[in-house]
């Protein structure tokens, strides 16, 4: 059987299904090696360093993937965005943005809208082996009182392979690497 047979088909399922993301964790360290159980889930993280966690409102930031192909060149890649807004302008948050535009090879976690029944969401791998960067963003102060007064930062990476789910808890999966 060739790595391009089809092997299985997929149902509906219960409309259990949100969108959006909670949380960002972003690396300070390295990946060293990434194992991954069946059907490419993610069981184990192991290098060095510390996932720093951002907390994203709810409603306001998103994550996707985009598959682009060339044909006749044989190739393919999936592009990860995610757009991420982080509130208030103040000189703390600039200077992590300031720090963040500087690394050229982020690994970012997402953490979905798609809890369990304990809230906990699922948990996706991106930049994993390219790595992720911010691209572009923004700060304004808005206008009205109602209006974002923040950043609309949006984090990139041409990756290889689609981003890859981690199975069960965040710090569970990890070796080496501390979560916070």
């Amino acid at each position: 059987m060739s790595t391009c047979d089809i092997i299985a088909g997929f149902t509906l399922g219960c409309r259990d299904n949100v969108g959006g993301i909670t949380n960002l964790y972003i690396l300070s360290g390295s990946i060293t090696t990434v194992n991954t159980a069946s059907e490419g889930v993610i069981s184990v993280i192991t290098g060095s360093g510390e996932f720093f966690k951002f907390e994203l409102f709810r409603q306001t930031s998103d994550y996707s993937e985009a598959i682009t192909a060339a044909p006749e060149n044989g190739t393919v890649y999936y592009e990860q965005t995610v757009n991420a807004v982080f509130f208030k302008l103040q000189s703390s948050t600039r200077n992590q943005i300031k720090v963040l535009a500087q690394n050229p090879n982020l690994k970012v976690i997402v953490e979905t809208n798609n809890g369990t029944v304990d809230g906990v969401g699922q948990y996706w791998l991106l930049g994993q082996d390219r790595g992720m960067q911010l691209l572009s963003g923004t700060g304004a102060t808005g206008t009205a009182f109602g209006d974002l007064n923040g950043y609309n930062l949006t984090f990139t990476g041409q990756e290889p392979n689609p981003a890859s789910e981690i199975s069960g808890s965040l710090s569970a999966a990890m070796d080496g690497i501390t979560v916070s």
